[in-house]
């Protein structure tokens, strides 16, 4: 298996870009919490799970994250806090291991690390990714092998939890084309269900159900540690069944079905995912065409979900006038423009001069048919139009409806494209682009993150017992 190359030195501090003038905010401040617990996030993006489990109660110890952009972005929010950041996963050694759980232990007081949680690279298991950028086989791509390195570090560190989470085509992703529907996530399963001592259950998830504005189905396999959540006489019942890989092979041992929610690993679905409009009204600047960015709010909150993404750690709430960021607009011919304003006012139909064979743009809705968000924030915003301004998304826009509060600041180019973006494997092209806009397409949904790391909480207080 091919180890990626390392993007930075994890041993040397990683250098954060001077904000512009304006910044409002102390990055990494945390909502208070009765009891905090420690966790580990590996391949961690830009910080998405982190921050949403920070809200939750949890505090970050360590991160993982090998692209430079998005690793600057994940230490630009979190200033001042003790976090030891990791570039490439591989230099997470057993060894390293053990010299950090004694650092934690004597400098810290920390025995048990609480969680370990982290979403492997996704694109080779999506099927968009792998038809846009690969034309290898899915077992010759490296990152796709992710998942043992996290399995890895979970068997040395021995949380009382772990978290896995990936994208709905894992499900049924094959390692070649003549292989069999579903016989990596078989392969995942299973080996996380080996770790010796814990239990293990798996749900599909739709971010929607927890009061995300997108639909978003994502893969959660949770782990708990059976010695922290069962007494030992109960614990019999509870041991994880070794799995065959050669049976799954062969076809005759069926995936166990979805669990994780039913056996009280993960939350109920909660919350009403709030409308296009009421997401992002308040960022509507009517002098937008006149403009490059809007560097302040327009307008007052709207409604409580955008008070709520306006609050700033210490409580503040942003009003008319205060700084903001991200909100910068992408330049259109007039020409794209007037296809705009035409999808616009025609529900969303490109004029048929425009049309493209493939990846056509859609219009953002204004307001959600009857089946609720039908939208999945993705890394290329160009997709999609505003749903009453003739522009593309910005930013900040695109951030929220990741759900990332507005104080939350990204580093890096705005956007790339191409193979900057993609990488191109059957070329040797493994490095890719992470600008600001994929970082957060690429993100988990922080208010998902953050249901999720609530529960997680709960279980960890035993106000929840798992079965």
């Amino acid at each position: 298996m091919m180890k990626e190359k390392h993007a930075y030195n994890e041993n040397v501090p990683m250098p954060v870009k001077k904000q512009k003038k304006g910044s409002y905010i102390e990055p990494g401040t945390v909502f208070p919490h009765r009891k905090r617990y420690t966790c580990i996030d590996l391949f961690a993006g830009c910080g998405g799970l982190s921050l949403g489990l920070e809200q939750a109660g949890f505090t970050p110890i360590l991160f993982s994250e090998i692209n430079l952009n998005a690793a600057e972005t994940y230490m630009a929010n979190r200033k001042g806090k003790e976090i030891i950041p990791v570039g490439d996963v591989y230099s997470l050694t057993d060894a390293n291991l053990a010299v950090l759980k004694s650092y934690w232990r004597l400098h810290r007081g920390i025995d048990d690390v609480d969680l370990v949680c982290g979403g492997p690279p996704c694109q080779g298991f999506s099927g968009i990714g792998h038809r846009r950028t690969f034309r290898l086989e899915k077992k010759d791509i490296p990152s796709n092998h992710l998942f043992q390195e996290m399995i890895r570090v979970i068997s040395a560190v021995r949380p009382k939890i772990f978290l896995f989470e990936n994208v709905k085509g894992l499900l049924v992703s094959k390692w070649s084309a003549e292989g069999r529907n579903g016989e990596i996530f078989k392969q995942v399963h299973s080996e996380f269900s080996r770790i010796p001592g814990y239990s293990v259950r798996y749900e599909l998830v739709h971010a929607k159900d927890y009061g995300v504005p997108q639909n978003r189905p994502r893969v959660l396999m949770v782990g708990l540690r059976q010695d922290v959540f069962w007494k030992s006489e109960q614990m019999s019942f509870s041991l994880s069944r070794e799995v065959d890989l050669a049976e799954y092979d062969s076809g005759r041992l069926e995936l166990p079905k979805p669990s994780a929610i039913a056996h009280g690993f993960l939350p109920k679905s909660s919350g009403i995912p709030p409308t296009m409009c009421e997401l992002l009204s308040d960022l509507e600047d009517p002098n937008y065409f006149s403009k490059t960015e809007t560097d302040s709010y327009p307008s007052e909150p709207q409604n409580e979900f955008q008070k709520m993404l306006r609050t700033l750690p210490n409580g503040k709430t942003l009003g008319r006038g205060d700084a903001l960021t991200e909100q910068e607009y992408s330049k259109h011919r007039p020409e794209i423009r007037k296809k705009f304003e035409y999808m616009i006012a025609n529900n969303g139909e490109i004029p048929a001069a425009m049309r493209t064979k493939k990846f056509a743009q859609r219009v953002l809705p204004k307001t959600w048919p009857d089946n609720g968000p039908n939208i999945t924030a993705c890394s290329l915003p160009e997709d999609y139009v505003h749903y009453c301004q003739p522009r593309g998304p910005t930013v900040r826009e695109w951030a929220r409806i990741q759900t990332f509060p507005d104080w939350y600041i990204f580093t890096g180019p705005r956007t790339t494209g191409g193979r900057r973006r993609a990488g191109d494997p059957s070329l040797g092209i493994w490095t890719r682009d992470v600008p600001r806009y994929t970082q957060i397409g690429n993100a988990v949904p922080v208010l998902l993150a953050q249901k999720v790391g609530e529960h997680l909480v709960k279980l960890l207080n035993r106000e929840v017992i798992p079965s």
